[in-house]
């Protein structure tokens, strides 16, 4: 794919929708309905090819209605689904993209938008997995900014992967509200079963006080209530700065409100 010719579609494309819109039920716009719709199916396609999704899912949605039409009633999105497939980010990810991908740089601009795929359709459900999307979107910079090799893109990026295999595999055992409280612990302190343990203590008391309700989270008495639990737990964990307790407490809040 060239990406120069790529780039310079989309910014043409963009533009023609910005009209497109515009117009309304313009006869002059009807004249062009059926070229309209045929650069519309390209340029889905190749935002399914290159897993732009954030695109398709609300942006379009939100400012483009006409368009839309279009889309639902012209694009087989299923079909480009199938010529396109979703990537599973499992244990075999990594075989399967080594043998897909021989040039490394396709390989690392793929991974990319796998990675930033799954964050996308899983963050409602798994907050705490913004903080791997955010170092996947600070990779993608220093790629760009050139200060980032492809070969340490590559190596970062596959650590994330097998993190990200991790964490499906804890979800077994673990709930999502749990693991938005032991992952920011371990990143700060490091694993323990200790940490664990304190971490389903907490959610468990909480959840039996009846603290996380459905709503709590948009009650400023009940975050008062949740916020007061994490931060007596945090106070237990010994040798923390209190920036890096701050840290700490902002971003188990931060997940715990975001779940609900």
């Amino acid at each position: 794919m060239d990406e120069e010719k790529a780039e310079k579609f989309v910014a043409n494309y963009k533009r023609l929708r910005r009209l497109f819109e515009i117009l309304g039920p313009s006869p002059e716009k009807l004249k062009y309905q059926k070229e309209y719709e045929t650069l519309t199916v390209i340029y889905y396609t190749y935002l399914h090819r290159k897993r732009d999704f954030e695109d398709i899912e609300g942006y379009v949605r939100k400012y483009f209605p006409k368009t839309l039409e279009i889309i639902q009633r012209s694009i087989e999105l299923g079909k480009i689904e199938e010529l396109f497939p979703a990537v599973t980010l499992d244990e075999e990810y990594l075989k399967k993209i080594q043998e897909k991908y021989l040039d490394m740089t396709d390989r690392v601009s793929n991974m990319i938008f796998d990675i930033r795929k799954f964050i996308y359709t899983e963050k409602s459900r798994s907050p705490f997995l913004e903080t791997i999307g955010e170092r996947v979107n600070r990779i993608l910079r220093e790629i760009r900014d050139r200060r980032m090799r492809t070969e340490e893109a590559y190596q970062k990026l596959q650590q994330i992967i097998t993190e990200i295999n991790e964490i499906q595999r804890r979800r077994k055992e673990l709930s999502d509200r749990e693991l938005s409280v032991i992952l920011p612990l371990e990143r700060a302190v490091g694993k323990s079963q200790q940490l664990i343990d304190s971490a389903k203590t907490l959610i468990s008391e909480l959840e039996k006080e009846g603290l996380l309700f459905p709503g709590w989270n948009q009650k400023m008495d009940s975050i008062r209530k949740v916020g007061l639990k994490v931060r007596a737990l945090i106070r237990k964990i010994p040798k923390l700065k209190f920036e890096d307790r701050e840290q700490l407490y902002n971003e188990i809040m931060d997940n715990l409100t975001k779940l609900g």
